[in-house]
């Protein structure tokens, strides 16, 4: 930013500042300031120097160094890369060393091996940084220094990029990380088989990555008593017969949020605490399924039964839909249900409401290219008649089958408080199709006299 503006801007500050122009920003402690600077890019803190010789050095003392190469243009005399490796390595020479950092970034998108990356994080480490985030963007190997997994102050790890580092064969891993952050570009065995593991505080763990095989079949291990929120989203590309691998094993886990392009064994153990989960195979349609793949996705469900909160997506639905009915597992404290259904998944829909006798609400997304085969199941499933308040129905538009499925929710929801009915974008276009459905619903039998129904 050029001297000017700052003079511009804290001649503002000071006609603002109070009738007799003085200037309370600059009048505030070193402390205070500093603290205002650590939420400003770095490059932007030190831009500040130039407004007075009083300013000239606070921005040395500020907890966090946040570095972005975007903010480099390119210059005939000096490459942008260049100049940003310049800066970083003046700031760190510049800075209060005893003042720890509370945050270090760096975020590289002109990658060409970057040589001054180890020596910035190890600086990082021993100034007790308690949040790393390392974005580089790159194919190549980063490596990173050994001390990164015995810092006893950091706490927040976030990494974006193929990164190096020894994982130790034995003993513990980032002592004190509770939040870890991976994105991965071909992840390698030897790390995610250990590294899930060996880390002793673990609460929020996400995993990204593109998996490449190139001949081995990638394992997953995460186990771990601590952990409490789990994000894992994987495409692979892998042309193997046999996909990735992952096993979870966490007492203590809370949140479970999967997202993969393909139907793999996830395998999970002792999840005993689980809230809230969120289940998606993308890319997937009914047609990829077999019954290895399908029986794949039944085992998962088996194994997360005692949620709270569940959502599926289609490739979730369809493999149930490929799957014998009579194994959709239980959900005994299932209160909260979303599904997005194709047009064979509405098939499942009403056996998955049988299965869950305390659901309370849930929302149903139906992306249909034809009417579908509603069948109405043998017995009204108890969750109906005893605790379901709450529906909404999203993509209507028209079929007879979804009227049909509308006209059994409503007449046997004893106890339903609401139905929110949402028209297909192309199908609520059409002048007077609100009006119409409304006066259709009004014919309906209804199970709940306090029902409400919503077209909005």
């Amino acid at each position: 930013m050029k001297r000017s503006d700052f003079s511009g801007r804290k001649s503002k500050l000071r006609e603002v500042g109070n009738r007799d122009g003085e200037d309370r920003i600059s009048s505030l402690p070193d402390a205070i300031i500093s603290h205002i600077l650590s939420f400003l890019p770095t490059k932007a803190a030190v831009a500040t120097s130039v407004l007075s010789s009083r300013w000239k050095f606070i921005w040395t003392s500020v907890p966090n160094l946040c570095f972005d190469d975007r903010l480099f243009s390119e210059c005939e005399d000096t490459p942008a890369l260049t100049r940003f490796e310049n800066f970083v390595n003046r700031v760190i020479l510049l800075c209060d060393y005893s003042v720890n950092i509370n945050k270090f970034s760096i975020i590289c998108q002109k990658f060409s091996g970057l040589a001054s990356l180890k020596f910035w994080v190890s600086y990082a480490i021993t100034r007790r940084v308690r949040e790393l985030e390392l974005s580089i963007n790159g194919y190549n190997n980063v490596e990173l220094p050994d001390s990164i997994c015995s810092s006893k102050t950091l706490e927040v790890l976030k990494l974006k990029s193929d990164f190096v580092f020894k994982v130790p064969s034995s003993g513990m891993c980032f002592p004190c990380v509770k939040i870890l952050h991976l994105e991965m570009l071909y992840p390698k065995n030897n790390m995610v088989e250990k590294l899930f593991t060996i880390c002793p505080l673990l609460e929020d763990l996400s995993i990204k990555g593109i998996i490449r095989g190139f001949g081995s079949v990638t394992k997953f291990n995460i186990s771990s008593r601590t952990l409490k929120k789990l994000t894992i989203n994987l495409e692979d590309y892998n042309d193997l017969e046999d996909k990735h691998q992952v096993v979870v094993r966490a007492p203590n886990l809370e949140h479970l949020h999967i997202r993969d392009s393909t139907p793999v064994p996830y395998v999970v153990h002792e999840l005993h605490s689980l809230s809230k989960v969120v289940f998606s195979i993308v890319d997937v349609f009914m047609e990829d399924f077999d019954p290895p793949d399908a029986d794949c996705v039944v085992q998962f469900l088996k194994g997360i039964a005692n949620t709270k909160f569940l959502s599926l997506c289609v490739g979730s639905m369809s493999a149930l839909e490929c799957a014998l009915r009579d194994v959709v597992p239980a959900f005994p404290n299932l209160t909260h249900l979303e599904m997005t259904i194709a047009d064979l998944g509405c098939r499942v829909f009403p056996i998955i409401l049988s299965s869950a006798p305390k659901l309370e609400a849930f929302v149903l997304d139906q992306k249909l290219d034809a009417d579908f085969g509603w069948i109405e199941p043998p017995c009204v499933p108890i969750c109906l008649l005893s605790h379901t308040k709450k529906m909404e129905i999203k993509g209507f538009n028209g079929m007879e089958n979804q009227l049909e499925m509308i006209r059994y929710l409503l007449k046997h929801s004893v106890v339903l408080n609401t139905m929110i009915i949402e028209l297909l974008g192309k199908w609520s276009r059409r002048k007077g199709s609100r009006e119409k459905l409304r006066r259709i619903l009004e014919m309906f039998e209804k199970g709940s006299p306090t029902c409400n129904i919503l077209v909005p």
